[in-house]
């Protein structure tokens, strides 16, 4: 039996066992290890890295990792990251430059067992404690993305995406929306559930469907539309509600509450091919989209009571046209200047 344990191990390639290393050191950060696999950990820390014989400091760590990535890169063309230029580099010998996809990896988790083993038993196995691995930034041009599952991701305008260290390694596949508009299309995995971390500790959870979500933090609510499959929404309070295709969830933040209604889902997803579709928009998300697709501060010098605009309009629309058909729906004058829009009363 143990010639056979033998064999098999001597099979593996460096890189499948630097994987194995990854997920061992990973179950264990998050809890999820068994006793005996929790012993093999343990006796790393003193066969791997004696206290008076090995220091691990930042740079060493972030040379190691980087050193890593680098070696990744190289043998299948995938790039993890960003690997940081400001770590001067070292001379390595080569007998460990020859180890590197299993010694590295396997430091760099002992690492993190370190830091894990210092921190607080509140903070051990939160995910939204571990530090983000990537980020998807979106400028002023709407950024189509694949996350290393193959879901494919639409950002809006001013988005910000992050995923964090082993978010997509465990039993469930997470990944943080910090701020802005995203369509998803979640590859179908039943064994590995997928969420979308918000604020105000709502989250997203389906297995795989399409939906869009609004999470601007310029705006006082959290919009989810279903395309097809389900999704379930979940609050900090435990609140739970299941949405289907064409329907919509929103949350006000200043009440702390969900509502959920009909919608067309097709529509509000429309602004990945340049269409804004308003209903019953508030006077703040009218001005969000104003400036957010024409570059104009939308300024009401006699705002005119509660607004609840509908109206939609694409790259071929005009700011003079909305501007008239708001104009006339509130009965104002306005003006257009290079940067602004501005509405005041008729005679004034």
């Amino acid at each position: 039996m143990t010639e056979k344990k033998e064999n098999l191990r001597d099979s593996l390639s460096a890189q499948e066992k630097a994987a194995i290393t990854r997920n061992l050191f990973e179950r264990y950060r998050r809890g999820n290890t068994t006793p005996e696999e929790n012993d093999i950990v343990e006796s790393l820390e003193k066969e791997v890295i004696p206290e008076k014989e090995f220091e691990i400091t930042d740079d060493l760590m972030q040379e190691l990792e980087n050193e890593t990535k680098d070696f990744v890169f190289r043998q299948t063309g995938v790039k993890i990251g960003n690997a940081a230029s400001s770590v001067e580099k070292r001379i390595i010998s080569p007998a460990f430059i020859g180890s590197i996809a299993g010694i590295l990896l396997l430091l760099i988790g002992i690492f993190v067992f370190y830091q894990k083993h210092n921190q607080p038993e509140s903070l051990k196995s939160d995910p939204d404690t571990a530090p983000i691995f990537q980020q998807y930034i979106s400028g002023n041009d709407i950024e189509h993305i694949t996350l290393p599952d193959g879901s494919q991701l639409s950002l809006n305008t001013g988005s910000t995406l992050s995923l964090r260290e082993g978010s997509m390694d465990g039993t469930m596949r997470e990944i943080w929306l910090d701020e802005g508009e995203v369509f998803f299309d979640v590859r179908e995995d039943k064994a590995k559930p997928f969420m979308v971390h918000l604020r105000e500790g709502l989250t997203v959870q389906v297995l795989g469907t399409s939906f869009t979500i609004q999470s601007y933090k310029e705006l006082p609510f959290q919009e989810i539309c279903v395309l097809s499959g389900k999704v379930s929404i979940g609050t900090s309070k435990g609140e739970n509600i299941e949405l289907n295709p064409d329907q919509k969830v929103t949350y006000d933040e200043s009440e702390k509450r969900l509502t959920l209604e009909s919608v067309n889902s097709a529509q509000k997803a429309g602004w990945r091919t340049g269409t804004i579709v308003l209903e019953n928009a508030s006077l703040e998300e009218l001005r969000f989209r104003v400036r957010q697709f024409y570059g104009k501060e939308m300024i009401f010098q006699h705002t005119p009571g509660i607004m609840s605009v509908n109206i939609m309009f694409d790259g071929s629309t005009s700011p003079d046209e909305i501007t008239t058909e708001i104009a006339a729906l509130y009965d104002l004058s306005y003006r257009i200047t290079a940067d602004q829009i501005i509405f005041f009363p008729k005679g004034s």
